[in-house]
């Protein structure tokens, strides 16, 4: 039980506005002072604590979901229990750990002391480094936040673009619309010009009875002008005719959004997000001779690059391939004398020596060259002849830990499986070797 709140209330329902003390362990109940000393009095074994104190953080000897002692140990659970808890029948809270395996503490005491010893020198080994290891902890999370950050920004800057595009045909559609009721019935303006009809028929008529009684004045020329906007006036009504009859002749034009959903699902669907997560190289260790060396360079962790004159040098990635699962993994190959591509892909156990490079010992590899197989037991191959074409700029390398085989897939041609019977029994990591000064590869988990 955890007590966030630090003011709690006596349970005895008469003291319910009194401030509690301390907490019955056994009882679960809190009490206040008055209660406290009546409870001491009844149960002498039972254990009371202070009331604003964490329980979890107390031991009392009691059970946390009965009110017995803690008499016995569940190796299975690595946890103390009472009789309650290991009771045959599971029922109202009793038996939870029925099946399990159980000693008494006195037996497992001597293996806890032993037990306990070990953590000691764990930790004290640990101490001067931890510091140092949440740093890098810090670090590693920030990188993979800011990743995390900028591939959202992505998904966002794709979508306002797709939105954008949206937009932009509708504006283009609803133009279309205006364009085409205007080309076939007439322009919205006829109506705001047709309200005004009534208003100027009736100025006209008076204008032209006016123009008839003073025909023969001297201002013929004025008389002749408005004769000429009456007809203007006329030619209006006629063009407002015209268009009625035209709208009323004519069909409705009867329209259709097409909207095939399932092309627009298929789109939407479409849009997805490849995540490409890198495999790390382990570091090579300084001791290692000059003419042997080998340089992680660049920005990406998952590119390896020889620095080194002499003999052939490899690496293992960190990531450790799980049971059960299938894996595929690309080799880009970025750089090699001549594209002689004097390489070997694979994977290679936990015993995969950096300093000695035991290809012949220890793993299963292809030789890019000339598509030939090296390994250790149980296959022992040094340069086994395949039928796999040569590799040219990449290859994908497909490792089955369920079935224990191992293939090489070259220019999307999937040969079957280069190494049955792969024993697992030990770590299994992808594998690289490289020989030629300044050879250069990349590897991608697919």
């Amino acid at each position: 039980m955890e007590n966030k709140d630090k003011n709690k209330k006596c349970s005895f329902k008469d003291h319910k506005e009194i401030e509690a003390s301390c907490y019955c362990i056994q009882c679960k109940i809190f009490l206040c002072n008055k209660c406290r000393n009546y409870h001491i009095g009844l149960f002498q074994n039972h254990y009371l604590c202070d009331s604003n104190k964490d329980i979890k953080e107390i031991f009392t000897g009691y059970c946390k979901d009965h009110p017995n002692k803690l008499d016995f140990f569940c190796k299975s659970h690595n946890q103390l229990c009472c009789a309650a808890c290991i009771a045959k029948i599971q029922a109202k809270g009793n038996g939870q750990h029925k099946d399990c395996s159980i000693c008494i503490i006195e037996d497992i005491k001597d293996e806890k002391r032993n037990l306990l010893k070990k953590n000691l020198a764990w930790l004290e080994e640990l101490s001067p480094k931890v510091d140092q290891k949440l740093k890098d902890f810090k670090m590693i999370f920030n990188k993979i936040n800011e990743n995390k950050e900028e591939l959202k920004a992505k998904l966002q800057k794709l979508f306002t673009k797709i939105r954008n595009k949206i937009n932009q045909r509708e504006d283009e559609l609803l133009k279309e619309i205006d364009e085409k009721y205007n080309e076939n019935y007439s322009n919205e303006d006829i109506i705001k010009d047709s309200e005004k009809l009534p208003n100027k028929i009736k100025k006209s008529i008076e204008k032209g009875k006016l123009i008839d009684k003073e025909w023969n004045n001297d201002n013929i020329n004025a008389l002749i002008d408005d004769c000429i906007n009456i007809e203007k006036t006329i030619m209006d009504i006629k063009i407002i005719d015209k268009t009625i009859e035209k709208c009323n002749s004519k069909e409705n034009l009867n329209f259709d959004i097409i909207l095939d959903e399932d092309e627009i699902n298929t789109i939407i669907n479409s849009i997805k997000i490849n995540y490409q997560f890198f495999f790390k190289f382990k570091i090579c260790p300084i001791d290692i001779n000059e003419d042997r060396k080998f340089l992680i360079s660049g920005e990406k962790e998952n590119i390896m690059t020889k620095v080194g004159q002499n003999n052939i040098i490899g690496t293992i990635c960190v990531n450790e391939l799980e049971e059960n699962k299938e894996y595929n993994w690309k080799i880009k190959i970025l750089n090699s004398r001549d594209y002689d591509n004097n390489i070997m892909v694979g994977v290679a156990t936990s015993e995969f020596d950096i300093k000695t490079s035991n290809y012949n010992t220890c793993g299963w590899y292809l030789h890019c060259r000339n598509s030939t197989l090296y390994s250790g037991p149980p296959h022992n191959y040094n340069g086994q002849i395949t039928n796999l074409n040569k590799v040219t700029d990449e290859i994908i390398v497909n490792m089955n830990m369920k079935t224990r085989t191992l293939k090489f897939i070259i220019d999307n041609e999937d040969r079957g499986n280069s190494y049955t019977d792969i024993p697992i029994d030990k770590k299994i990591f992808p594998a690289v070797f490289l020989y030629e000064t300044n050879d250069s590869i990349e590897i991608i988990n697919l």
